[in-house]
C-alpha cells in the first residue's frame, strides 16, 4: 500500500500503518458515546449507594434482633 509524499514517518510498523489510513475522527459519535458512558456509569452509582444502604439498615436490623 503507497503512503502519501507528505508522510513524515514511514516507519514500517502495523501501527503507524493503520494511523496512516486517515480515518475521519468523528467528534458528535465520540460525544455521544461519551454521554451515554456518564449515564450508565450515574445509574450504576445510584444503584450501589441503594444497595449498599439497604444491607447496612438489614445487617442494622438483624444485629439489634441479635443483642435484645
Amino acid at each position: 500500500m503507497a503512503f502519501p509524499a507528505g508522510e513524515a514517518d514511514n516507519s514500517g510498523s502495523l501501527t503507524g500503518h493503520i494511523l496512516a489510513q486517515g480515518w475521519a475522527d468523528n467528534g458528535t459519535e465520540r460525544s455521544s458515546s461519551t454521554t451515554r458512558v456518564v449515564i450508565v456509569m450515574a445509574v450504576a452509582l445510584v444503584l450501589l449507594v441503594a444497595i449498599s444502604v439497604l444491607v447496612v439498615l438489614v445487617a442494622n436490623n438483624a444485629l439489634s434482633g441479635l443483642l435484645e
